[in-house]
């Protein structure tokens, strides 16, 4: 049993964590551990200007039963916090606030929000004024050296004057009265002392109270050096560097015993930190939603279910209209799904949920047909927040909303992911700006990166820190801890250097340290007043949004609504592709209907695994699986999305065998059959144990939820306390248990334990219906429209040029046209023209969207462009970058002028232009004025200011192309040797790339060829005995290779590498540090001579005897010419697995051994 410590005891009240980025080290749960082994009560959280650990901080806290003081170093304003000018004075000093109450923890959140939103200059600052408005709640302390009173103390020492220092003490305990108090430290730092002495006699001639505090940086004492580390990585310094920041003393969390010792002689300073921790009750309050304002017709009132019962019984009778085989039963649905959530009181959410997808809609925004748990609805699907009827695919509501366990409900919505920004936009517009907020999230020190930073700030040349780096897996999960015992060759690296032992030792001290603050890519966070009476907000830098301080978790524990806008490049395939039908053939396609759902045409595209760019099929494991099952409903796409994932993937045999062979299929009860019918007898979707425990043994929906959860949670207590119920049943519960419904204990048992096996794996069916929605709207699409599908799919991937290049090279190897980027051809998207794909602009680099839209529209309104200048003068917000990009790209190749021509000499007029737009504000008329619009005019004119240069060569002009766009457009380096690459069996370079969905498509060891230029030489030299080796990047139209050269092959061809050169390389394919490359055995360049050696032999024993004179002379004269010999008995040849040089020495030799008449040159098409 814990002693219990007596009175005053102490606290730490100056305390960062690892959210003072960078900076503080100690992480919470370590932090707060170390308070409670030290026999303290309460803690601070004290971060430098943010508000990040509040929430965290409070949380853990309350687990270990410690009283957490919630609190913020501010930093201070030298005067008003909109003066952005720091000229000779500080930019800022520091203050520590600490909450006593409510009141107080909303003016800290006013305070840390205000900092950011109006002062930030460096650092988020607040100033007077605002502590003046906002100091209500809050206990002020004087702070560490940084803080004013220090500086002004030691500012007067200076000066012989103290009068600046007496007023600032006077004019905070003013403002704060009894809950201002002069902190005072010891690190062993000089100006400390003498700050502290002065502090003394202030408190004395005042009468304000003192309080001691150590400035804790990081937990324990032996964590110092590794904070020094930290202290560099934030400055980019190395530890042996002079001028790196230091922190003199110790910044641990200092037991009692210690922190007295510091101060002996003033015992009250120690006491004071109870003093104010008594005085600090603040307490989160959970459990109370907070949802945004929402907005009804006037004749409801505020009476938002009535609103929302009258809108989903409008949408029933459009859903379901008289004569609908299920309009009975979705009637019943509805009324039930609308007394539940009349319920639990979630109408609000429902309406505010709906709004923004009526909206998406009512302005072209393609929305999906439903994610997660929510499209099992009936009530969401009147609605119009689902576009899946439920019903036909017997999607369950209790797994949405269950009545027996009320939670905020959670209803993620796709929208088209071109549109992301306008979507958000109206949330925010909506709301209001202050009304609604991103969520904070926050990148943390992994396991690769904290080792180079670590090598780095130890001195380390950066091949060390890769090295180590190479040795750890790369896996999100996977620790430093984890590499080490996976690993012996990397213990044998580190243990091989006792500087590197230190390092590694530091790195696992700081492994898993917060960063760097981000934002969460889809959460959102609608609040009902503004943002910063619930919590402190920074603003996003890229869009202005205000961002919620806490991360996901913490800001809905706290009853904050939060919103997932997720963004699915799906649906902008979709959406493009649908525009384009509507528009070449006015042909509306609807959207997830039966009919699209089971199509035979789509289903048998399915089947032949043609699945690039279907939506959740893409992955060649799927394609496999796909093939294999041969899906001819949409039941089976449900279950395929729902099956192919690490656990449930065992059963897919099962389901495959099941389908083509349904005498195959066993039911361990009959009454099964009605649930596991669908798939085949296998259990495949959390909804079937559901009605697997109601149909069998008497549950209700409610609890049969609360059964699926527990299962796939594997919460073994309430398993242990449902499986006699199951099968026995219990009377109180009004269960009647499979026994008593005639279904044998055995029976039951076995039923129990394969539910409770699968249900760790087992799927959502309504995230499963919703998602296979989309595979076969975009499926339909390919099949019926593979062109506009062609142009929907390389819109939504203009971004991504790695998936563009993919998709590109697919469509031309289909013999698809590409047609170029042309400024008066070309729209923002790709787009079909005729049997051609016409280049989307958008993905050309260095063009904003809105200047591209406006450069389309001019043309549109205005006509085509005449020539380039005519480009220029209607498009003056064009500049040099824009235009490299667009001429580089080739779209302003219709103006007649070569590429080098506009690179070159376009700036120049460009800048003329400026000029001569200046002198016409000044009222002058230029040139093109006086001549009008006259062609033969306008082209002396412009022969005049821009000569024609001679254009670039065609590997310039590809290199040009690949800048812009990110590949080539006009050809290809290699495709001159089509003819050769086609003889050779050549893979793919894409194989090498290592898909997030798909993985690498070659495996370790594999012999392969590969193909293309090389992009990059870097010679090095060996470390056992520094012969010279390379690596290389040889790339094709799709990636670029890594390419290993060790010395022996190396000293063949080194001679011969040179950039740009067209090779094939025979090697092994090498998978390590999760990256693909090639291991060279042979190389040959496609633009040098590639031959075949003949040498005659009379016959096949003639040969056999002279085979190691033949070998040796090949070993003397190395090269890329095969040996094929050919028997003069039999007139059979034989190619050899060797190779020789084709020059003159090497033939010389062959023909003084064998004779001249038996050695002849050929052209080679097969190389190997």
């Amino acid at each position: 049993m814990e002693s219990i410590k007596e009175e005053p005891g102490f606290a730490h009240l100056h305390v960062h964590t690892e959210y003072s980025l960078l900076d503080g080290m100690s992480k919470i749960k370590k932090l707060v551990q170390k308070v409670k082994k030290a026999g303290m009560t309460a803690c601070a959280i004290t971060d430098h200007g943010v508000g990040y650990g509040l929430a965290d901080f409070y949380n853990v806290c309350k687990a270990e039963r410690i009283k957490p003081i919630l609190g913020c170093e501010c930093y201070e304003a030298p005067g008003s916090r909109f003066d952005k000018s720091s000229g000779n004075e500080e930019r800022y000093y520091h203050l520590i606030l600490l909450v006593k109450n409510e009141i107080g923890y909303k003016n800290l959140c006013h305070l840390i929000s205000r900092s950011n939103m109006e002062g930030f200059y460096y650092k988020p600052r607040i100033d007077f004024e605002l502590l003046e408005q906002f100091h209500e709640g809050l206990i002020c302390m004087s702070a560490c050296l940084s803080g004013r009173v220090p500086k002004m103390i030691l500012k007067g020492l200076d000066t012989g004057d103290m009068s600046e220092a007496e007023q600032t003490i006077l004019k905070y305990n003013n403002l704060f009265g009894d809950d201002y108090y002069l902190e005072i430290q010891n690190h062993g730092i000089v100006e400390e002392q003498k700050v502290a002495n002065e502090l003394v006699r202030f408190s004395n001639k005042f009468g304000i109270k003192l309080v001691c505090t150590n400035d804790c940086h990081y937990v324990d004492h032996e964590d110092k050096e590794a904070h020094e580390y930290l202290l560099c990585i934030q400055t980019k310094k190395t530890i042996d560097d002079p001028d790196r920041m230091v922190y003199y003393g110790d910044y641990s969390v200092k037991a009692e015993a210690e922190m007295r010792q510091l101060f002996p002689s003033l015992p009250e300073a120690f006491d004071n930190t109870m003093e104010i921790a008594d005085k600090c009750n603040f307490e989160f309050e959970f459990g109370n939603y907070r949802m945004p304002k929402v907005h009804i017709p006037k004749e409801y009132g505020k009476d938002y279910f009535r609103y929302l019962e009258d809108e989903a019984w409008k949408g029933w009778e459009k859903r379901y209209p008289l004569g609908h085989m299920e309009r009975e039963t979705a009637r019943k649905d509805l009324e039930y799904e609308l007394s539940v959530v009349k319920q639990m009181g979630f109408a609000e959410y429902f309406i505010d949920t709906r709004k923004t997808i009526m909206w998406a809609r009512s302005h072209g925004i393609l929305v999906g047909p439903g994610r997660g748990s929510a499209a099992g609805s009936r009530m969401c699907y009147c609605l119009g927040i689902t576009d899946i009827d439920p019903i036909p695919y017997n999607l369950l509501f209790e797994r949405f909303l269950n009545p027996e366990r009320i939670s905020m409900p959670d209803i993620d919505v796709d929208y088209d992911y071109s549109h992301k920004d306008e979507v958000i936009a109206f949330e925010a517009e909506d709301n209001g700006k202050d009304h609604f907020s991103k969520i904070q999230t926050f990148t943390t020190m992994n396991a690769k990166g904290i080792v180079r930073d670590i090598a780095r700030v130890a001195g380390y040349p950066p091949s060390v820190g890769s090295k180590i780096a190479g040795f750890i897996p790369k896996d999100p999960k996977m620790t430093l801890d984890k590499a080490w015992e996976l690993d012996p060759e990397l213990q044998n690296y580190i243990n091989s250097d006792e500087g590197l032992k230190k390092l590694w030792e530091i790195a696992r001290k700081l492994e898993g340290t917060k960063k760097a603050p981000s934002t969460h890519a889809c959460g959102h966070i609608p609040t009902p007043v503004p943002c910063e009476d619930l919590y402190p907000v920074s603003v996003d830098s890229e869009t202005g949004y205000l961002v919620c301080q806490y991360n996901m978790s913490d800001a809905e524990h706290l009853g904050n609504l939060k919103k997932d806008l997720l963004m699915l490049r799906n649906l902008t395939i979709i959406d493009t592709a649908q525009r384009e039908i509507k528009e070449k053939y006015d042909v509306d396609i609807p959207l997830w209907t039966d009919e699209i759902l089971n199509d035979k045409k789509a289903l048998e595209l399915i089947a032949s695994g043609d699945t690039n760019g279907i939506f959740q099929l893409e992955s060649e494991g799927m394609k496999d699986f796909m093939k294999k099952l041969q899906p001819s409903c949409f039941e089976d796409i449900i279950a395929g999305v729902a099956l192919y994932r690490p656990g449930p993937m065992d059963y897919i045999p099962n389901y495959i065998q099941g389908k083509h062979d349904p005498a195959s299929i066993q039911y361990l009860t009959p009454e099964l059959e009605e649930i596991l019918q669908s798939t085949y007898g296998v259990i495949v979707f959390q909804e079937q144990v559901m009605q697997i425990v109601r149909k069998l043994a008497g549950f209700s929906m409610g609890r049969a939820d609360l059964i699926r959860k527990a299962m796939g949670k594997k919460k073994q207590e309430i398993m242990d306390e449902e499986a006699p119920r199951f099968i026995y049943g219990d009377k109180e519960l009004k269960i009647d248990g499979c026994v008593n419904r005639g279904i044998s204990e055995d029976i039951a048992q076995k039923i129990w334990d394969q539910m409770v096996d699968f249900a760790k794996y087992a799927f959502n069916k309504s995230h499963a219906a919703a998602y296979a929605a989309v595979s076969m709207q975009t499926a339909y699409l390919k099949a019926h429209y593979p062109m506009e599908f062609a142009a929907g799919l390389l819109t939504s991937v203009m971004d991504k040029t790695e998936k563009l290049v993919v998709y590109l090279n697919e469509y031309r190897m289909k013999k698809i046209e590409i047609l170029p980027p042309d400024i008066n051809n070309c729209e923002t998207d790709f787009t079909v023209v005729g049997s051609s794909l016409c280049y989307g602009l958008a993905s050309v680099k260095g063009i904003g969207k809105a200047t591209l839209k406006e450069v389309i529209n001019e043309r549109k309104a205005n006509g085509a462009y005449k020539d380039f200048y005519d480009f220029i003068k209607r498009n003056p917000e064009i500049d040099k970058k824009m235009l490299d990009s667009l001429a580089g790209a080739g779209a302003l190749d219709f103006t007649g002028l070569t590429r080098h021509t506009l690179i070159e000499s376009g700036e120049k007029y460009l800048d003329g232009k400026k000029k001569d737009d200046k002198k016409q504000l000044e009222g002058q008329m230029n040139l093109f004025d006086f001549l009008g619009d006259d062609p033969e005019s306008r082209a002396i004119l412009s022969s005049d200011m821009l000569p024609n240069l001679p254009e670039y060569s065609k590997n310039e002009l590809l290199k040009l192309e690949k800048e812009a766009t990110g590949i080539y457009i006009s050809g290809h380096p290699m495709e001159q040797y089509a003819e050769m690459l086609e003889c050779n069996y050549i893979t793919d370079n894409s194989c090498f790339m290592d898909d997030p969905e798909v993985g690498f498509r070659v495996y370790d060891g594999d012999n392969v060829r590969i193909a293309g230029t090389i992009s990059s030489i870097k010679k090095i030299f060996t470390k056992k005995d520094s012969k010279p080796m390379a690596f290389m990047g040889i790339e094709d139209p799709v990636n670029t290779v890594d390419v290993v050269v060790f010395p022996k092959v190396y000293s063949e061809i080194f001679d011969k590498l040179q950039e740009d050169r067209p090779v094939i390389i025979a090697g092994k394919v090498s998978i390590k540090d999760d990256k693909a490359s090639v291991l060279a055995d042979k190389i040959f360049f496609l633009d040098g001579d590639n031959n075949i050696v003949w040498v005659r032999f009379r016959d096949a024993q003639d040969f056999y005897q002279n085979s190691k004179d033949l070998n040796s002379i090949a070993d003397r004269h190395p090269g890329t010419s095969r040996i094929n010999v050919v028997f003069n008995n039999t007139g059979n040849k034989e190619s050899l697995q060797i190779h020789i040089s084709s020059e003159e020495a090497a033939l010389e030799e062959l023909k003084a051994k064998f004779g001249a008449d038996n050695i002849a040159v050929t052209k080679a098409k097969y190389l190997m």
